[in-house]
């Protein structure tokens, strides 16, 4: 599971390809355009054939989302995720955890146990950076067990979504809110609607909450403060092969770009304009979300939000720790999603 994440990090940097203008402009192209994950999510992807792709239009810039949707019930999958402290024998004898994920069904062709007669609510699930919608199948299936219906969004410029390049919530805000009238419009969405999002998707869902109240409730996993700092630190991170000083010029060079279209992307600024509660989740090792920064969000967040931490997670890691989350996750969805 860690080294799919990992991928993501080939889509800023290649050889020959590394000024900070260059690194820049990657980050803001539509991941989908630079790597096609088709083969690394195959463990994920094999399941999607039961649920029906549907795809709505949004914009301005115009872009077509692909979106799948789980109806309520038991599909029979098997999910694990445990962290396992350990030692290792590197330079310095510095403490690495390991990440063990499985998936699986217990059996293939999937026939569920639909409960579509008692539908709790209607959940969207918004993945990370450069992944797609599949990555968020185990957490679509495990909702989906505890009553939901669930939405599985490849948002703007990821998986087979469309669009040129990605706007860190400045348009997709607006898109996720189109796409929830086209669903109302056909019917889909039943009941309260609540959102969860990981990483880049979890700052998308509290942009997406900020102006749109239908939404009633966020689970942000690790999400960040804002897209400049975001981007420096995941290429400190992540790609230690460049500069500190390249790692910072490129974003700014992004923070700037951004900034300059006009939307106000710091994800404190929308907690402020929030009135639903949030569920803040983070990883005891996240590098991209600090305790510190989570706890500034819940500061701002409406009374009731609370906050969670996943135990020696790192921010790769943390969205996917289901074993760990999915009580509390299903716990605060049947709090805040009532009738």
């Amino acid at each position: 599971m860690a080294c799919l994440l990992l991928a993501a990090a080939c889509c800023l940097v290649c050889n020959g390809c590394m000024t900070p203008g260059s690194i820049a402009r990657r980050a803001l192209e539509a991941p989908n355009r630079q790597n096609n994950m088709d083969q690394e999510y195959k463990s994920f992807a094999f399941a999607t054939t039961n649920f029906p792709a549907q795809r709505i239009t949004v914009g301005p810039p115009q872009a077509t989302l692909e979106l799948m949707v789980i109806e309520p019930g038991d599909y029979g999958a098997k999910i694990f995720s445990k962290i396992t402290p350990r030692r290792t024998l590197s330079k310095g004898d510095t403490k690495t955890n390991l990440f063990t994920f499985g998936f699986s069904f217990a059996k293939f062709p999937i026939r569920p146990k639909l409960q579509t007669n008692d539908i709790r609510g209607t959940i969207f699930l918004l993945h990370g950076y450069s992944l797609s919608k599949e990555f968020m199948l185990p957490w679509g299936l495990t909702l989906a067990r505890a009553g939901y219906r669930v939405v599985l969004v490849d948002l703007r410029g990821h998986g087979h979504s469309t669009g040129d390049r990605i706007y860190f919530g400045g348009v997709e805000r607006t898109d996720l809110l189109q796409c929830l009238d086209e669903l109302q419009q056909r019917r889909v969405c039943a009941g309260p609607v609540g959102v969860l999002g990981i990483s880049y998707g979890a700052v998308l869902a509290l942009q997406w909450a900020a102006v749109d109240p239908r939404v009633e409730t966020v689970t942000a996993i690790s999400p960040y403060m804002n897209p400049g700092t975001a981007v420096a630190d995941f290429l400190k991170t992540y790609v230690p092969v460049l500069s500190a000083r390249t790692d910072q010029k490129a974003a700014g060079i992004v923070a700037q770009r951004l900034s300059a279209e006009g939307p106000d992307l710091n994800t404190i600024a929308a907690v402020h304009r929030l009135k639903q509660t949030v569920l803040f989740v983070r990883g005891g090792h996240d590098e991209l979300c600090s305790a510190e920064d989570l706890n500034r969000l819940k500061a701002a967040a409406p009374a009731g939000s609370e906050v969670t931490e996943v135990p020696l997670a790192n921010h790769l890691v943390a969205g996917m720790c289901i074993s760990q989350l999915s009580g509390p996750v299903i716990e605060w969805f049947g709090r805040q999603l009532t009738r």
